[in-house]
């Protein structure tokens, strides 16, 4: 488990990353920067509440969009997913 502030800042990281998937010619380094933060979400699951749901819905969408061709719709549910488990994140920090 990483503390909520590592947490939000994988989720940053991702959203950069997320961005980067439309125009890049390399989809490694934001491939490797979305697989990270969805690492991070899934490691914190627990048990419950809306920031668990965001993790989860996190978790999901980026494995949609790394794991097959990434399109528009894949790259945008991604996008809204990490924006939700970013107002969860800053939501729950201490």
């Amino acid at each position: 488990m990483v503390s909520i502030n590592e947490e939000l800042k994988a989720a940053k990281a991702a959203r950069a990353a997320i961005d980067v998937l439309l125009t890049a010619t390399s989809r490694s380094a934001a491939v490797a920067t979305l697989n990270k933060a969805k690492h991070v979400a899934v490691l914190n699951l627990g048990s419950g509440g809306s920031l668990n749901a965001a993790r989860a819905n996190v978790g999901i969408a980026i494995s949609n969009v790394i794991h097959a061709l990434p399109t528009a719709e894949k790259i945008d549910k991604a996008e809204r997913a990490i924006e939700a488990w970013i107002v969860e994140l800053e939501a729950a920090k201490p």
